[in-house]
C-alpha cells in the first residue's frame, strides 16, 4: 500500500527540511499544506520534492483535516513541521506498508525544549494516532489542540519507534505559546457557553502541577521537568482566568 505524508506549515524554514528528510524513506508522496508562509518554508519543501498546497489557517483541527484530504494514497502519515521520525520509526512504517494489519497506529511522541528531551509528566509517553488508513479516523480535539481518533469498530496498535518533536526553541518560545494557546482555548470554551470561577482559577492549576511534577514524575527531568510542570499549570490558570474575564465582559 502506498503512503502519503501530509505536513502542515507556517514559517517553518528552520525545521521543514529535517521533517521531510525523515519521512522520505517511507513515503510515496509528501504534501505540504502551507498557510502562506512569509519565509523560505515553501521553497525548501519544493527543493526536497514536496507537493505544495495553500490555504489560510483554519485552526489546528480544520487544517489537519484539510491536509489529509489532499493525500492521494489510502495510507496517511500526518505530521507537523516541527516533528520528525526516528530511523527506527521510519523503518517500522516502511514495513507496515507491505501489509497493514491495523486501521490506525499510535506513535510515541517525544518532545524537547531547548534541546532537552522531556521524558516524564504528561509529555512522555505521549501516544497519538498519526498513521492511519483513510476513512478510519476522525479529526477532533479541543482548540487549539487537534486529536486524531479511531472510529468505532476500527482496530489500532502501538509502534515502538519515536516521533521526535522540537516543540519549543527556548523558554521564551514556550511562554509565548502558553499565552496564545490559552487565549484560543478560553475563546473556544466561551463560545460553547462554558464558564469558570475562582475555584477553577486557583485549585485546578495547583492540582495540575502536583500531577505533572509529582504523580507523573516530572521531577526526574530536573529543571526542565519543573519548568514544564509549572508552565502547564500556568496555562490552566490563564485559560480559566481568560474564560472568566470573557464571561464578565459579556454582561
Amino acid at each position: 500500500m502506498k503512503l502519503s505524508t501530509v505536513i502542515m506549515t507556517y514559517n517553518e524554514e528552520d525545521k521543514i527540511q529535517q521533517c521531510i528528510e525523515s519521512v522520505k524513506t517511507c513515503s510515496d508522496e509528501i504534501i505540504v499544506l502551507d498557510s502562506y508562509s512569509t519565509d523560505k518554508t515553501v521553497e525548501i519543501a519544493q527543493t526536497l520534492g514536496a507537493k505544495i498546497h495553500y490555504h489560510e489557517f483554519l485552526g489546528y483541527i480544520g487544517q489537519r483535516e484539510l491536509s489529509i484530504q489532499h493525500a492521494s494514497h489510502d495510507l496517511v502519515l500526518a505530521m507537523d513541521a516541527d516533528e520528525y521520525l526516528s530511523e527506527a520509526l521510519a523503518d517500522e512504517i516502511a514495513a507496515i506498508k507491505s501489509d497493514p494489519q491495523f486501521d490506525h497506529y499510535y506513535l510515541n511522541r517525544l518532545s524537547n525544549i531547548g534541546g532537552y528531551w522531556i521524558k516524564h509528566g504528561s509529555w512522555f509517553p505521549h501516544r497519538i494516532i498519526r498513521l492511519f488508513k483513510k476513512g478510519t479516523t476522525l479529526c477532533t480535539g479541543n482548540p487549539p489542540h487537534d486529536l486524531i481518533k479511531g472510529l468505532d469498530g476500527t482496530k489500532g496498535t502501538r509502534l515502538k519507534g519515536l516521533l521526535l518533536h522540537d516543540c519549543y526553541d527556548d523558554i521564551h518560545d514556550r511562554m509565548v505559546t502558553v499565552n496564545n494557546h490559552s487565549t484560543i482555548a478560553a475563546t473556544h470554551r466561551y463560545n460553547k457557553g462554558l464558564k469558570s470561577n475562582y475555584f477553577r482559577v486557583i485549585i485546578k492549576p495547583i492540582w495540575k502541577f502536583i500531577v505533572e511534577y509529582f504523580l507523573r514524575l516530572g521531577f526526574l527531568d530536573g529543571y526542565y521537568g519543573w519548568f514544564m510542570a509549572r508552565t502547564t499549570a500556568f496555562y490552566i490558570f490563564l485559560r480559566e482566568s481568560k474564560l472568566m474575564a470573557l464571561n464578565r465582559n459579556s454582561k
